[in-house]
This record gives C-alpha cells, structure tokens and sequence, in this order.
C-alpha cells in the first residue's frame, strides 16, 4: 500500500483533510452498494423533523443515510478547508462527530444555517473565521430546532424557511462565546464542550420560542435491521485506518503505548505523537465501541453509530483505548443495580457518547473514570427536558455537569 500520494509528514494539515476526504468518498460510494440510493430518501432525510432520539435510517433508509454521513463530511471539510484553518487532531475529532450524527439529525440543510451563525459572529468578534470554524461545525448539534421551524414554523414554506434559517443563524452565532465560558467550568475534562455550550443556547432559545406558542415533544425512531451490513462496513473503514495509521507510522506501534498513558485532557495526539500513532488509537477506540454494542447485544442504529463515528473522531482528541473502558465499565457496573438495562436505546448510545469524560479516568485513574461514567449515565437520562430534546449532543451537556461534579469532588482528594 503506497501513501505517498496522499501522506506528506512535513504537511500533517494536508494529510489529514486528503484523510477525510477519502472517508467522505468511502460513503458517498459505500451509500450505491448498500442499496438502492434515491434522492427523494436523501430530501426526505432534510426536511422532516428530528432530534431526540431520532434514527435517519428510519426516516430515509440506510443507503441515503450513509450518502448524507459523506454529504455532510464535505461540507465540514470545506468549511475548515476555506476558513484557512489548519487541519489537526481538532478536525478529526469535530468532522469525525459531526458525520457520524448525520445518522442522527444532522444534514446538509441544518448544517448551513448554523456555519453561517459562527461565521457571522466571526466577523462582529472581529476575530478570524478559523479560529471558530470547528466549534461552528460543533454547534451543528443544534440542527434540530432549524428542522423544527422548517415543519412547524406555522406559516408558509417560503416564511418557515426563513424562520428556520434564521434561528439556526441565531444558534451559530451564540454558542461560540457561550463555549469560552462552559470550558472553564470542567477544565477541559468534558470533550464535548460545545455540547454542553449547545445545551445552554437551547434552554434560552426553545424558551422565547414556547413564548410564541410553540410546543416541543421527545422523538423515538429506532432502527434494528441492516446489523450485519453496517458491522461489515464499519469493520472496513476500522481495519484500513489502522493498517494505514501502522505504515505509516513506519510499520511500528511505536507512540501508541504514549497516547495510552496521556489522560485526555486538552490532548491533540497527533501534535504530541504523530499522525501515524493516532490514526491506529482512534482505529482501536472504534473497535472498542463496536466490541461493547455487540457485547451488550444492542442495535447498530443511527444514535449508535454517532456514538461510534463520535469516538472514533476523538480517538485523535482526547480519547485512548485506556480512559473510554473506564467510562464503559462504570456504566456496566451501574447497569446491574439501577432499573434501566444495557440495552435501553438511550443507554446504549449514551454510554458510548458519555465516553466525552474520558479524561476523568485518564487524569484520576480507574476508579474515578468509573465513577465518573456512573454520574454521566444518571444524569443524561434526565437532561434532555432541559432544552425540549433539541439538542442532539445532549451528552455533551449532561457530560459538563457531570464531569464539574466529579471534578469538584476528584479534587477533595487529590492535591495538584
């Protein structure tokens, strides 16, 4: 395998976006082999409604679904790419999230919007668009109120859109400042940050909105067919990444047992171990959320695979096939004393998202990361009320109040 055509080491921002490119095109291909592929699946995919819990391969089918996973995974890439912004650890970790909720609320009409929200703020912050642009395609976890107006705006199709456009514009404007201040909250130990920024926007904007009358209901759509095609397909993307990541890490491990050893918080892997390192740690870490879904017998639905594509991305930015099996073991442990089972829907995607304080463990150790991944799971089941199940890394914000507790607590007992 020769990846001289698309690896340059002195170059690693270029290799990593000709990376992502090529998983954009793994998609919009691997959508034609899954199935028959239809445009009116994919529209259907833009304009209906979603966000907690809604599963895209109910709504369009799995082969539009995939199409819109590398659809989506374009667009972020040509925001980053024209923004000027280098790409990084932070890149793989935002495209590889946000590509996988294209499974789960995510899509080009949503995604729009909201970029030009952060754009907007950009040019009034005075500050340049690539220093916002990942957060902006973070903040693409608010789609779903862009898609709830586009429904349900109770006017015509030309003034829904226009109400949705402009909430999204809203959204992607504000949860860049709201970002700055939720990071000092958890000290970079929750990595979904925006999430959890996200959370706070929705709260106050479903707020004014309920002041118009407007009414927000919890979804449910879950898929449990095609299991076998999407483990094979996963399976796929895993396996070449990784032997892709050990060539070119001179077809050694060499680095891997470092990234193991680092606790996650504020981590760019490929800054501290190189590209080659990081691509078979986040091969690994995605191996392992595979490994749990089939272990606890759950479904590999659209939730489930932005909880994979999600860990799979952070496997660059924080994530290590140590301190996420800390966050797993906690729940498990929780599992066997508490009412709700593995295999609930919700839990199954949360436990994977809630791998977002995985620094916990790398920071405090074993039993903390387990502790740790015990609050995350009881207290996610409860936040999606609090901003009328819009926002779609709902996690996220579940894991900022989460990781502030244990980290307040953690630090009772251990002295920096």
């Amino acid at each position: 395998m020769k990846l001289s055509g698309l690896i340059n080491k002195e170059n690693p921002s270029a290799s990593i976006k000709n990376l992502l490119i090529l998983i954009a095109l793994y998609h919009c291909i691997l959508a034609f082999v899954a199935g028959s592929f239809h445009l009116n699946d994919l529209f259907k995919i833009c304009i209906s409604e979603c966000g907690l819990v809604t599963d895209t391969i109910i709504t369009g089918g799995l082969s539009a679904t995939i199409f819109n996973i590398g659809l989506v995974t374009i667009i972020a890439i040509a925001a980053v790419y024209y923004s000027g912004a280098s790409f990084s650890g932070n890149s793989l970790a935002c495209i590889g999230m946000t590509a996988g909720f294209s499974a789960f609320g995510i899509n080009p009409v949503n995604i729009i919007p909201v970029l030009a929200g952060t754009w907007m703020y950009s040019l009034l912050a005075k500050e340049p668009f690539s220093k916002n642009v990942h957060v902006g395609i973070w903040a693409c976890c608010t789609g779903p109120i862009v898609q709830y107006m586009l429904v349900h705006g109770g006017y015509s199709p030309i003034i829904n859109m226009i109400l949705a456009v402009l909430t999204g514009i809203i959204c992607g404007f504000l949860v860049p400042p709201f970002s700055v201040f939720t990071a000092k909250m958890h000290e970079g130990m929750n990595l979904y940050n925006v999430g959890f920024a996200s959370g706070f926007v929705l709260i106050f904007v479903s707020a004014v909105l309920k002041g118009f009358g407007y009414t927000f209901e919890a979804l449910s759509s879950w898929n449990t067919e095609h299991q076998l095609w999407i483990i094979i397909y996963l399976e796929i993307m895993f396996v070449l990444w990784f032997i892709a990541g050990f060539l070119l890490n001179g077809k050694s491990f060499h680095h891997l047992k470092e990234i193991g050893n680092r606790s996650g918080q504020k981590c760019d892997f490929i800054q501290t171990d190189g590209l080659g390192a990081t691509m078979m740690n986040m091969a690994i870490v995605g191996e392992i959320a595979v490994i749990y879904i089939l272990v606890i017998k759950g479904n590999f639905s659209g939730p489930v695979l932005a909880g994979i594509y999600s860990m799979f991305g952070y496997g660059a930015f924080g994530k290590q096939y140590k301190n996420v099996v800390w966050i797993l073991l906690g729940i498990v442990v929780l599992s066997f004393f508490s009412v709700w089972s593995l295999q609930d829907p919700a839990v199954q995607f949360s436990a994977l998202l809630g791998t977002c304080i995985s620094p916990v463990g790398g920071k405090y150790g074993i039993l903390w990361g387990m502790f740790a991944g015990m609050v995350h799971i009881s207290i996610v089941r409860q936040t999606g009320s609090f901003h009328s199940w819009l926002n779609l890394y709902n996690n996220g914000f579940a894991g900022g109040i989460a990781s502030t507790i244990v980290l307040a607590v953690a630090k009772i007992f251990h002295k920096e």
